[in-house]
């Protein structure tokens, strides 16, 4: 990463967009942070992120990769990520090991886009420097990648990898060095760990280095044959430690999200959520897909392919809780890419490089203004970025929770990530991320837990709150309804509505955890809402 960076040190429209940018997401940072009511700075992660900076500070802690201590269930996606955050943890306390996750992001963001620059090149034998600046400027403005990264999730880690494993598959097929393939199955690797569906894209470079093998090419076909047994290790040593330390050859977000529901509601449910994004990228796919047809190429259709097969897998997998295209944005800087390498025959033509940059620039203003536009209002910080505000309440739950329950004390969330973390307690999550009871249910169809164009949102459409509050008791419960359930008539009975510092919360009547003198102000009237529920 070094390296290609300091190739760059002395392009000064690199230097200045990529500082702008940084300053840029530094505001970002500082426009997500909170000083709360014990006036300490808090900073957030989005809640999924959150969840996985748990088990990294319990891990981090010597309590292991868990949740909660001692309960060995796998729920995360993202086992380097959640690494990369325990290491961060050894060294920082809680409020800054978050801060530093979100300054990590902008390296990923940043480095991803270097890498398209050094792909683009790699890919045309071009310094053509107009394209370059046109990469870089569509890297750094695409704002999911941004929010995923600066939000602590694996997005953007994932960008970075593949990105770079697709270099390395370039580089291999124009030189058939053997340290290029090994590279690039090692970077797939790492993909691997950072979210195992990243599989699908190292295949698609398996079969991109293939189609150039010839059979009789003994030394190529056997550094095939290495860089195939490099990326097995991966999935084999993590499913091999999967087994071992939570008893299960799957994790337990894809029994959550995927078992249970049939292909048919999945691809339903898909559709429904992947068509927006289709139509706010439909300016970039139509111009840039016309390049294959202007000039095919094996290396456009190459290119082409990571962003078909993350739509398709998109659709396959139903959906997303979330329409900031999480799933799709890793490739989105390969689609860039693409997008730049359709106008090559423009870019190749000197006698008009002006106007042809031009030509391309106002292209790819609009392409990302399409792409953008519907987060306008979170770029400029005139409202904050989703699960912000809600953060915000969860942290001052947090230090409430803190100051009036003991350390024996249970929390029943919806929202698994800030409260659990920044409270020390044990929780149970009702929506099954870390319970695998929930996870293992039948997935509420019915309706009753729909957004974003899906009738069932996975990882939110399995619940039974009669287990998780009216069995398992926690002292603290966020709320007693989700989706067609309610529990409210019987909490009503079991559980107080109080306020401290100015934060309502249900408390378990009569619990010897909670320090019942601290609290002055008791309600009466529990809320109830009927609409459908989303997070």
């Amino acid at each position: 990463m070094i390296r290609v960076i300091s190739k760059f040190k002395l392009d000064p429209f690199l230097i200045i967009t990529g500082i702008l940018y940084i300053a840029w997401a530094l505001a970002f940072i500082y426009h997500t942070s909170y000083v709360a009511s014990d006036n300490r700075w808090y900073f957030l992660l989005f809640d999924d992120a959150m969840i996985s900076m748990r088990y990294a500070w319990n891990f981090s802690q010597g309590n292991g990769l868990t949740w909660n201590p001692g309960e060995y269930v796998e729920g995360y996606s993202n086992l380097l990520m959640t690494l990369i955050m325990a290491f961060i943890s050894f060294f920082l306390n809680k409020r800054y090991a978050v801060l530093a996750v979100q300054i990590l992001g902008i390296f990923f963001v940043l480095g991803t886009a270097f890498l398209t620059i050094k792909t683009y090149t790699a890919l045309t034998n071009s310094n053509n420097t107009n394209a370059k600046y046109i990469l870089f400027f569509l890297t750094l403005s695409y704002y999911p990648l941004s929010f995923w990264s600066l939000m602590g999730m694996e997005t953007g880690l994932l960008a970075i990898l593949v990105s770079a494993g697709i270099l390395c598959s370039i580089k291999y097929i124009k030189s058939m060095e053997a340290k290029w393939s090994w590279l690039m199955a090692f970077c797939f690797g790492l993909a691997y760990l950072a979210r195992n569906d990243a599989i699908i894209f190292a295949g698609l470079s398996f079969l991109f280095i293939a189609q150039k093998i010839k059979i009789s090419d003994k030394v190529s076909i056997r550094n095939f044959i290495v860089a195939a047994l490099i990326i097995g290790v991966f999935p084999i040593l993590q499913t091999v430690f999967r087994y071992i330390y939570y008893g299960e050859f799957l994790p337990n977000t894809y029994t959550l999200k995927l078992v249970g529901m049939g292909l048919n509601d999945r691809i339903t449910n898909g559709w429904g959520f992947i068509k927006p994004f289709l139509d706010e990228s439909i300016f970039i796919i139509i111009t840039s897909i016309a390049g294959i047809f202007l000039k095919p190429s094996v290396k456009k259709i190459y290119l082409l392919s990571f962003f078909l097969i993350s739509v398709i897998y998109q659709i396959f997998i139903g959906g997303d809780p979330w329409s900031y295209w999480r799933i799709l944005t890793p490739v989105i800087p390969i689609f860039f890419i693409f997008f730049i390498y359709s106008f090559e025959n423009i870019f190749s033509n000197n006698s008009k490089k002006s106007l042809n940059f031009l030509f391309v620039l106002a292209f790819a203003i609009v392409a990302i203004y399409g792409m953008d536009k519907r987060f306008f209002k979170e770029i400029t910080f005139q409202t904050y970025p989703i699960g912000v505000e809600k953060g915000f309440k969860h942290i001052e739950t947090a230090i409430a929770l803190n100051e009036i329950t003991t350390p024996d004390a249970t929390i029943g969330v919806f929202y698994a990530g800030v409260l659990p973390y920044y409270l020390d307690r044990n929780a149970i999550d009702f929506l099954g991320k870390s319970d695998k009871y929930i996870a293992n249910l039948k997935p509420d169809t019915s309706g009753s837990v729909a957004w974003s164009g899906m009738t069932s949102v996975p990882g939110h459409n399995k619940y039974d709150l009669g287990y998780s509050i009216q069995t398992l008791r926690p002292t603290y419960v966020e709320q007693f309804y989700w989706g067609n359930q309610e529990v409210v008539g019987w909490a009503e009975d079991n559980y107080k509505r109080v306020k401290y510092n100015d934060i309502g919360l249900y408390l378990l009547k009569d619990s010897p955890y909670v320090n019942w003198e601290k609290i002055k102000i008791y309600l009466d009237r529990f809320t109830y809402n009927n609409r459908p529920n989303s997070i």
